[in-house]
């Protein structure tokens, strides 16, 4: 039984912790095999987290936080589309950011990438941490608030203070929203949710029992072991987990996302977004094992999108119901289609997403045109100004 989390993370002796804290710093992970990839992809290192961590090391006396209140070093691998730009002005760019859900890489984009990327717009989408890093620091717990701060350290190093529209994929949804939400460090203009992860405990959380103490289990060593061995067997049998099984390392990285996501919260940021007017699509299935449909339904009521807001398409990616052009809340959704949809019918949502883009270049030109108008006729009309 496991009465203490705190023993089960600080397994290992101080003299491995120092290691394996040197080894980070020091950028000494084990050299990844360079793949090639259709599109060009970059690396930075970033230090990230150590204000969060700084935060929580304050909340318990014997916090794990504590050993990392400098942060943490890492190495980040993304697609960049920057050098295919003939325009290389950052300011001016149009800028698409695609975060992928987990598991998940910038490889789950790259129909997307070569798209945007042949149309002259920056694309840029990071690959997230994988488990190895919980094993490694013992402290990351690719909670919505790391990758928050993980997605805004990385946009900071490499000089992105603007973004056009965010491609949300599953779980990605809750740093989105917090994104969206806070607008200081980075402006956004608009989002994409790609079969999103949801505001309540989703079908592939339960049972609450399983992954909620397995994930505990799983940040020890010797736990790792057992899971790996026997834990195969008994997602089968259990059939709780609709993540696919072939590697234990992925389906621990999606349950501990979910633990750690603070969904109770998305529906507070939904209602934000819907104050705020932020032009938002959604892409959905209605075959989703991760996510059933309901909870979908529910966002979107959040939202308030109504039935004008629809374009249904039949499971061979034909159109049956059109949304209204212009709308803000823009819903397409694919009968018999799963958790990727947006992979599945990627040439329907590809279109989708051009059409989107375009209409938010539009408003932003139309606003900057009307700022830089009326501040002209401000200048003119000085002089005549009739004081009563």
């Amino acid at each position: 039984m496991i009465v203490k989390t705190d023993q089960i993370i600080d397994f290992g002796s101080t003299n491995q912790q120092k290691q394996q804290q040197f080894d980070l710093e020091h950028n000494e992970q084990p050299p990844q095999q360079q793949r090639q990839y259709p599109y060009p992809v970059k690396f930075v290192t970033i230090n990230t987290c150590s204000t969060l961590y700084r935060q929580w090391s304050k909340l318990k006396k014997k916090s794990i936080y504590k050993r990392a209140i400098d942060g943490l070093n890492l190495e980040i691998e993304y697609a960049d589309t920057i050098d295919l730009c003939r325009n290389k002005d950052n300011d001016n760019l149009i800028t698409i950011l695609a975060l992928h859900g987990a598991p998940g890489s910038h490889e789950d984009f790259e129909q997307y990438i070569q798209y945007f990327g042949s149309k002259q717009i920056r694309f840029i989408a990071p690959n997230y941490p994988d488990i190895n890093i919980t094993i490694q620091t013992k402290v990351f717990r690719h909670s919505a608030e790391e990758k928050f701060e993980y997605i805004k350290d990385f946009l900071r190093a490499i000089n992105v203070k603007s973004i056009d529209l965010i491609l949300s994929h599953s779980s990605s949804i809750y740093p989105t929203v917090r994104l969206l939400c806070d607008q200081n460090d980075v402006h956004v203009n608009a989002v994409a949710f790609f079969n999103p992860v949801g505001h309540r405990r989703i079908q592939a959380m339960r049972p609450a029992w399983f992954t909620e103490g397995s994930v505990k289990i799983y940040q020890n060593k010797f736990g790792r072991t057992v899971y790996q061995i026997f834990g195969k067997g008994f997602i089968k049998v259990t059939g709780s987990v609709t993540v696919r099984p072939d590697s234990m390392n992925n389906v621990m990285l999606s349950a501990q996302t979910m633990r750690y996501s603070k969904y109770k919260q998305l529906e507070k940021y939904l209602r934000k977004l819907k104050e705020n007017q932020i032009p938002t699509l959604w892409v959905c299935g209605d075959n989703d094992r991760l996510v059933e449909k309901e909870i979908f339904y529910e966002m979107i009521d959040i939202m308030e999108g109504k039935e004008c807001n629809w374009q249904k398409y039949d499971c061979n990616g034909k159109m049956l119901t059109q949304y209204q052009p212009d709308s803000n809340i823009r819903i397409l959704f694919f009968e018999q289609s799963g958790h990727y949809t947006f992979q599945k019918h990627s040439n329907e949502v590809i279109k989708e997403c051009d059409k989107f883009l375009n209409q938010i270049l539009h408003q932003r030109n139309n606003h900057h045109y009307h700022n830089h108008h009326h501040h002209h006729k401000i200048h003119k009309n000085t002089d005549n100004i009739d004081h009563h």
